[in-house]
């Protein structure tokens, strides 16, 4: 009887140690912050794909150092590996610099909710969330995976949408900067859009357009406006300013078909 009772008794000891090992949660420690994840659209004749842009927290000492990774897009979900920093044999001497990887997607993608992981180094994985819609992409992913998510939201340009500016040192021109903003507006018709970051430029609370690189002078004319009429009107219109003006007045117009004209 006493070693029945014993038996019993070393069964429960050893089923009560398996149980508590399988209910035990393990916890994976947060890792150092080391990228920056921005997402932007790429506008081409083909049509609109996203990019998810990754750089390095601190500067590399080479500027010709890049992010080694790898992308997967199956169905709806989209996957990020982040491997390694790529540093070659012959460093590009100058001022540091982060490392960069620019990932697009295979193909554009249509409204709707695509899972997002990234992992760093194989060792923790981040879930998140690209959401899509007409207006905007919004993004989301867990904190502590090594990745920061720079902006939640990149708003989208609308379809037919010509943008730019007008610049110019000598403020002797500012007559013709008008001139030639007003000739715009007539082959054109206004184009308002709603405060927010759009990737090639923003649009502040004042519903101004600003560039992101302040590549605009000072002396500026920014715009944007609905264009659908013929392209080669609005390319005469800005080839007869260039050939009178030259340098003197620098004119920048991009459309939605990822075209500079």
């Amino acid at each position: 009887m006493y070693r029945i009772f014993t038996w019993v008794t070393l069964i429960f000891i050893v089923t009560s140690c398996n149980l508590s090992s399988v209910e035990d949660t393990v916890v994976i420690p947060d890792v150092d912050d080391e990228f920056y994840l921005d997402i932007w659209e790429a506008l081409t004749p083909e049509g609109r794909f996203l990019e998810f842009r990754l750089r390095t927290i601190d500067n590399e000492p080479c500027r010709n150092a890049a992010i080694d990774y790898e992308f997967q897009q199956a169905n709806r979900e989209l996957s990020i590996s982040i491997n390694e920093i790529l540093r070659e044999d012959g460093c590009d001497p100058g001022e540091a610099a982060p490392a960069y990887a620019n990932i697009r997607t295979h193909s554009p993608l249509p409204g709707g909710f695509y899972p997002l992981f990234v992992d760093l180094r194989e060792k923790v994985t981040s879930d998140g969330q690209v959401v899509v819609s007409s207006e905007a992409y919004n993004i989301s992913l867990e904190d502590g995976g090594g990745v920061v998510v720079l902006r939640p939201e990149l708003r989208r340009i609308p379809n037919e949408t010509i943008w730019g500016y007008i610049s110019y040192e000598n403020t002797e021109l500012a007559g013709v900067a008008d001139e030639l903003q007003a000739r715009l507006q007539s082959i054109t018709t206004p184009r308002t859009l709603k405060e927010g970051h759009y990737g090639y430029f923003f649009i502040n609370s004042s519903g101004v357009l600003r560039f992101i690189d302040g590549d605009a002078l000072n002396n500026s004319r920014t715009f944007t406006y609905r264009f659908v009429e013929d392209k080669e009107e609005l390319l005469g219109l800005l080839e007869e300013y260039r050939s009178a003006y030259g340098e003197s007045l620098k004119i920048k117009v991009f459309n939605t078909l990822g075209e500079e004209l």
